[in-house]
């Protein structure tokens, strides 16, 4: 620094005329720091103006974001030396703006009329349209179920009708969006919904399906379930037979003319009335949820109540009559009816195994009952004979000596086994039946009619003809 100084001095010195030319030294202090401060002057010209080269580089960035961040096809536009600045705008969207149509240009398209096409809107079907409403909801309430009816839509105001849907709720306006007949539309202008809390308040709508979607909900309509039914009381002799809930907590008693006497939990649905002259209630048979049961007669008639449906009946069919017994499958969707003679009738879901043509060589059959595990049946004959189709067997009572006739039989819940019971209450395990007991000598005032197992317990109630109940491995719930 001070050879510096001491240089410039002596060029200050030269240039006063005050001393000789400076020396060598000197005179290449002086270039040096001409030539650094020129150095430093063309920088800053180059930083403040920009170049060609940084120019160029801009634009091709611009190009290549457009065409890279904007999905469509059209030419992306140039311009000659565009600046920073305007490369920067249109790679934030001034090409996406030029190929959408702006909301002006999409306006001045003309709507089309229904005038300009010569359509004529007048009364009728409009086609794709949902239907209107059903009409005329009404609702009739029963223990456990509720029957809904009502009118078609009105005609001409959408695409025909092809079934309806029934919705079901709690509260007004609360209706399940789910409808309770599932996926199957109702073709029919009715339907009777069951699995209904008896004393709880339900509300229906109703929504027709067509082409054109489903309608608008129908009026609402409500009605409390009937609480009102058979007081309970002993049913008249002679009792007939019994049936369990399916949780053990209650069974149902029913005599010859269909009265039913519910016990525990057990709900009373109703009793069949106005039997056909000379025929005869001969058993009951629970749902498997507990919320109804059928009744078999005789002539074969089925009567259901509750949620039990009724799919038909051997009634005017069975040549062989009288029937028996019935037995519904495990999904409570069918059931068989059996005829003293052997011959067994289906409907429902429930599958006919055989025999064809019945046992007409074999003792009167006197009970039925399915496999759960298998979707068979056995039948039983009043000597202990088990006739098994498309169910296996596990033994019998026949051939041995029976102070009385069987006169039924029940299969475990498994499928794996089953009861046989006997007038004067002998009872015979087969299986994985367990055998629990059995009324003593002397203890039986009528004869034993029906066995009813208490699935949960693995124990079994037994009744006899004049409404005792005798249980065993199950607590006593009430007698007749």
């Amino acid at each position: 620094m001070s050879n510096w100084v001491r240089a410039l001095g002596e060029w200050w010195k030269w240039s006063m005329g005050e001393s000789t030319l400076p020396g060598r030294r000197s005179r290449l202090y002086l270039a040096g720091t001409a030539a650094t401060l020129t150095a430093l002057a063309v920088l800053a010209v180059v930083a403040a103006g920009g170049g060609p080269a940084k120019v160029a580089n801009s634009a091709s960035l611009a190009s290549t974001q457009v065409t890279a961040g904007v999905p469509f096809s059209g030419p992306v536009p140039t311009s000659t030396a565009p600046s920073a600045a305007k490369a920067t705008s249109t790679a934030t969207g001034a090409r996406a703006k030029a190929v959408h149509p702006s909301p002006a240009a999409s306006a001045a398209v003309p709507p089309v009329s229904s005038a300009a096409s010569g359509l004529v809107v007048g009364p009728g079907p409009v086609p794709g349209a949902a239907s209107p409403p059903p009409a005329a909801l009404a609702v009739t309430a029963g223990k456990g179920w509720a029957r809904v009816t009502w009118s078609p839509p009105t005609p001409g105001g959408g695409d025909p009708v092809d079934g309806y849907d029934v919705y079901v709720g709690t509260s007004p306006g609360g209706e399940s969006p789910t409808p309770a007949n599932g996926a199957t539309l109702i073709p029919t202008t009715a339907y009777t919904v069951t699995h209904l809390v008896v004393g709880t308040t339900y509300y229906f709508t109703v929504r027709a399906s067509g082409a054109g979607g489903l309608s608008d909900p129908s009026t609402e309509g409500s009605s409390a379930p009937d609480q009102s039914g058979s007081p309970v009381s002993p049913p008249a002799t002679p009792v007939v037979g019994m049936a369990a809930l399916p949780n053990g907590s209650g069974y149902w008693l029913v005599d010859a003319r269909g009265t039913v006497s519910a016990r525990g939990a057990a709900v009373d649905y109703g009793s069949a009335v106005n039997l056909e002259p000379g025929a005869s209630v001969v058993q009951i048979a629970a749902t498997p949820d507990g919320l109804g049961y059928w009744e078999a007669a005789s002539d074969g008639e089925v009567l259901g109540f509750g949620d039990a449906r009724v799919f038909g009946s051997a009634s005017g069919v069975a040549s062989d009559v009288p029937v028996i017994g019935l037995a519904p499958t495990r999904d409570g969707q069918g059931y068989w009816e059996v005829t003293s003679a052997g011959g067994v009738f289906s409907f429902g879901d429930a599958a006919f195994l055989g025999p064809i043509g019945g046992l007409p060589s074999a003792p009167p059959i006197v009970g039925i009952a399915a496999d759960t595990a298998t979707g068979g049946y056995w039948l039983v004959a009043n000597d202990g004979g088990i006739f098994g189709y498309g169910a296996p067997s596990f033994g019998s009572s026949a051939g041995k000596v029976l102070n009385q006739p069987v006169i039924g039989m029940a299969a475990t819940t498994d499928g794996g086994g089953y009861w046989e019971v006997a007038a004067d209450g002998g009872v015979f395990t087969f299986g994985d039946a367990p055998f629990l007991g059995s009324p003593s000598t002397g203890t039986v005032g009528a004869p034993v009619v029906g066995l009813a197992p208490d699935l949960p317990s693995g124990g079994y109630w037994l009744v006899a003809g004049d409404g005792s109940v005798f249980g065993f491995g199950s607590s006593l719930l009430g007698t007749g």
